[in-house]
């Protein structure tokens, strides 16, 4: 059986190549991207490009400034924020794989580094988000650019450390976090260059990251200020999933949630992996010597760290130790098949196809809506249906000056129904062991009147609209008032008549009367 050539062999090869991945990435996602902005992220996202301000979550800390910087200037070209920021993710997502063949072919080979490529553009979880308005694809390109730039310069190429500390500045700008993760894999790879080359450097990178340090500080009122609000942030979250706080309770949370994501973001290339570990076990600590391998648990170690004993969010935070793995598993069936190398691309290919189906095909809920949740297509679907849906109900039955909204998403009421007088109620998250419950954060008795919210007069009739179903257990209404749904969309929504007042307490909202002292 002869082998198969699958590496280029010329120059006009390889940019025929680059560019094939780059559009691979991109023109596949665009059939798929979303109407409505998918995340709560997203929308303190877009609130940053006309205001900046980390103390309301514009956007969320630690501040993303140069994400939002980005983001302006896109809008320039492109007016509407949601499809502006996708756009950022979309040729995020095309140079992504790039980049992570050219990191591929410089570790191992080219071979590793096309099916590498190959599995990165059809992982179900990296598609989706290409397909939304949040930074993670970008990200995901910052992180395989510093791998790239940081493995030839422990390779030897000093002169890469200057534009090294250029990206590793740049990609503290776009999140900050992602600096911090990368700084031991900073070090290990410079560790032994000359401080002639090392030093400039070191005083570049600290130069790029004051220059949007400073201005992140000062717009938070100074680093005082800022440390505070990070503070408050950062312990909404941390209460139930770090060590220090929720003890083994936050750590096998975390860990949950990090095994389920990372397993479905690595797709096919985990299989290979496994694979090659078991069937290459007696080998496996003479490999584990090597610097490749060293280098991977560097990249690897610290955001793997913290997301375990500190706090996992949302999926996406997987991409900034993901492209590692996606690595190995591409090296791992190589190095299985690679004698026959039509055997390896007919099992390559049939790895990116049902990734690729996966996304496009499976439904969110595959086993029911109790069961493992896959962020698919048809979780874009979903989601937009009932954003749309319901916005173009409230907006054609009920005007802006005689409608209180009541919303656990509220941060979407905010941005797409900014007119109308909002009360939130939140929800724990969907990804949390409590999911469904009340947040518990509105721990007074609050009650209003309807003019307090509308504006208009006591007289005039108003109606409190239930925006999520959700939020309809609780819901207390009053016996004699009628709920009603409009159309063919599920929209509750209540009259308030003369003499009752809304209230919202920690577990339930709805309407009472003036006299009630509850």
């Amino acid at each position: 059986m002869g082998r198969v050539n699958s590496a280029p062999n010329t120059r006009a090869d390889e940019r025929s190549l680059l560019i094939a991945l780059f559009l691979l990435g991109l023109l596949s996602r665009l059939p798929f991207t979303s109407q409505i902005l998918y995340h709560w992220d997203s929308v303190n996202f877009v609130f940053a490009l006309d205001r900046f301000d980390v103390s309301v979550d514009q956007p969320h800390i630690p501040g993303y400034p140069l994400y939002v910087l980005l983001g302006r200037a896109v809008r320039g070209l492109i007016p509407d924020p949601n499809t502006a920021l996708i756009a950022i993710a979309l040729v995020s997502t095309g140079l992504s794989v790039v980049a992570l063949y050219l990191l591929g072919k410089a570790m191992f080979s080219r071979t590793t580094g096309l099916v590498a490529a190959l599995a990165l553009a059809t992982s179900p979880l990296f598609w989706f988000y290409g397909e939304i308005a949040l930074p993670h694809s970008l990200d995901t390109l910052m992180v395989i650019a510093m791998a790239w730039l940081l493995y030839r310069v422990r390779q030897g190429e000093q002169r890469l450390l200057m534009p090294a500390a250029i990206v590793m500045a740049v990609a503290g700008g776009l999140r900050p976090q992602t600096q911090v993760f990368l700084m031991p894999l900073a070090l290990f790879a410079a560790w032994g260059a000359s401080r002639r080359a090392l030093l400039p450097a070191l005083a570049l990178m600290i130069a790029v990251d004051l220059a949007w340090l400073i201005p992140l500080l000062d717009s938070a009122g100074g680093l005082s200020r800022y440390v505070s609000i990070f503070n408050a942030f950062s312990g909404r979250f941390n209460a139930s999933t770090a060590v220090y706080a929720a003890g083994l309770s936050g750590i096998t949370r975390n860990l949950t949630k990090i095994g389920t994501y990372t397993l479905y973001g690595w797709g096919a290339a985990a299989v290979s992996t496994a694979v090659y570990a078991i069937t290459r076990l007696p080998t496996l600590p003479r490999l584990l010597k090597s610097r490749r391998a060293w280098f991977l648990l560097f990249w690897m170690a610290p955001s793997l760290g913290y997301y375990t004993l500190v706090h996992m969010g949302q999926q996406g935070l997987v991409f900034v130790y993901l492209p590692a793995l996606i690595l190995a598993g591409a090296e791992s069936v190589h190095r299985l098949l690679g004698a026959r190398s039509r055997a390896m691309w007919a099992l390559v290919g049939a790895g990116i196809i049902a990734q690729a189906a996966v996304f496009v095909f499976v439904p969110t809920y595959p086993l029911g809506e109790s069961s493992i949740k896959l962020l698919t297509w048809d979780t874009l679907r979903i989601h937009d249906a009932y954003y749309l849906e319901r916005l173009a109900q409230v907006r054609a039955q009920f005007p802006a000056e005689r409608a209180i909204v009541v919303g656990a998403q509220w941060r979407h009421l905010q941005y797409y129904l900014s007119g109308y007088p909002l009360i939130r109620f939140d929800l724990i998250d969907t990804s949390d062991l409590e999911a469904g419950q009340s947040a518990g954060n509105n721990e007074t008795l609050k009650v209003f009147a309807p003019s307090d919210l509308t504006g208009r007069a006591d007289g005039d009739p108003a109606y409190l609209i239930v925006f999520d179903d959700d939020l309809l257990p609780f819901f207390d209404a009053p016996e004699e008032a009628k709920l009603t749904t409009s159309g063919t969309v599920r929209v509750t929504y209540v009259e308030v008549r003369s003499g009752e007042k809304v209230y919202v307490d920690a577990d339930s909202f709805g309407l009472m009367p003036v006299s009630s002292t509850r």
